[in-house]
């Protein structure tokens, strides 16, 4: 009889733990330790989840996750296209151009690591094109001598590939589209350098390029500044170094030119 009876009870126990765990799919158990209660996996007791949420005592819960993923990409990329115009500068030591035409194409890539909300820094690679349509260059034997013919046109052109190096400000950062205020320096090298000039001889025209290495110089730098709103910036450039080898050409071209550049 007594056997019967643990039997019974036996099986009852098993019963109501089946039945628990089949009807709530799980069920949990709240250990206490000092003030805090925490919830464990438990075939036996069943506690509602919103009593525990509604409880005043401390639960703990680990089956949830915080998700801490940043707003904003840590490393990023932009390519980009721009056109520039030489400032108009009235100095001795320039040379007579044509302004209000473009000087400069650019085209190129910027990466960058954006250190904070507020704060990226970067570099770009990109290539330059120089064009500058001059004036009586020719006819005061600025770059060259004695250029036969009546001289119609003339340019001193450059190809360029360089680098640089960005800092980049996000100004009110917490706008979803901020302005972005760019400051930084640059270095091209000229892989091509070359003065032509468009002459009239007895009624024929002609054009002479003039690549004398020892009048160009090959390396170029200079300083950079920009304000970008969305795909669209509006920048500035200063060239620190000549163009020309001062020892052979005493002038030089605008150093300081405005442009806009598309970013995509």
């Amino acid at each position: 009889m007594k056997t019967n009876t643990i039997k019974f009870f036996t099986i009852a126990f098993f019963a109501v733990a089946f039945y628990a765990g089949t009807n709530k799919g799980y069920a949990q158990r709240v250990i206490k330790i000092g003030q805090a209660q925490i919830s464990v996996q438990s075939p036996i007791t069943v506690i509602k989840q919103d009593t525990l949420d509604n409880s005043s005592c401390n639960f703990i819960n680990f089956s949830n996750k915080v998700n801490s993923k940043r707003k904003y990409p840590k490393f990023y990329k932009d390519f980009f296209f721009g056109l520039g115009f030489a400032i108009p500068v009235d100095r001795e030591d320039y040379m007579d151009i044509h302004y209000g035409r473009i000087n400069t194409i650019e085209m190129g890539y910027k990466y960058f690591y954006r250190a904070s909300r507020g704060y990226a820094i970067g570099t770009t690679f990109q290539y330059t094109y120089y064009n500058y349509k001059l004036k009586d260059a020719a006819l005061q034997n600025l770059i060259v001598q004695n250029v036969p013919g009546d001289v119609k046109k003339e340019y001193f052109r450059t190809d360029n590939i360089g680098t640089g190096l960005i800092n980049r400000f996000y100004l009110f950062p917490i706008k979803r589209n901020p302005f972005i205020l760019d400051l930084g320096g640059y270095l091209d090298f000229a892989f091509s350098k070359r003065y032509n000039v468009k002459t009239v001889e007895n009624g024929k025209t002609h054009k002479y390029k003039y690549r004398d290495g020892s009048k160009f110089n090959p390396l170029q730098a200079g300083l950079y500044g920009a304000i970008t709103k969305g795909d669209y910036s509006l920048y500035v450039r200063y060239r620190l170094t000549n163009m020309f080898n001062p020892m052979e050409v005493e002038l030089e071209v605008p150093k300081l030119s405005i442009g806009v550049q598309f970013n995509w």
